[in-house]
């Protein structure tokens, strides 16, 4: 009697495999082609009103955008070629360029540039990323009403 049960409970369990296996495997339509990923430019349009020196790029699994082109908020983090204090130079420089007004800055092991536009206020923080190389995580969010 239990011969015919465990038999049955055998085959529909390796069914059961072979059908989980089978769809697991199986490439979505939507990935086939290939052409899914996100070229650097089109992320750097994304965050249209910072600057976004040339060699540096967008780690995108850890930025946040809501919205895009000039009112977007979020945080952009960035993988920078350059050392921390050309970094700090850079941001002080350029961000003005793109309509910001610095409202303060301070240098150090962890450098923060804050700065507004609008409504909106940017903080740029840039921490040492090795020999010559630095992490800029430029965030981005609205400015809070006075009363």
């Amino acid at each position: 009697m239990l011969k015919p049960l465990w038999r049955t409970v055998l085959i529909l369990t390796v069914a059961l495999v072979i059908t989980g296996c089978n769809i697991v495997n199986t490439p979505s339509k939507s990935n086939t082609s290939g052409s899914s990923k996100t070229t650097p430019a089109e992320i750097s349009k994304s965050f249209a009103d910072i600057p976004i020196a040339s060699g540096d790029t967008v780690d995108v699994d850890k930025s946040l955008l809501l919205n895009s082109g000039d009112q977007w908020i979020g945080r952009a983090v960035l993988r920078s070629t350059q050392n921390m204090e050309d970094a700090f130079a850079y941001y002080q420089a350029k961000m003005a360029e793109y309509g910001w007004m610095t409202v303060t800055s301070v240098q150090s092991k962890v450098s923060v540039l804050t700065f507004e536009k609008g409504s909106r206020v940017a903080t740029v923080q840039i921490e040492g990323g090795g020999m010559r190389s630095s992490y800029i995580s430029v965030t981005v969010s609205p400015r809070e009403a006075y009363k």
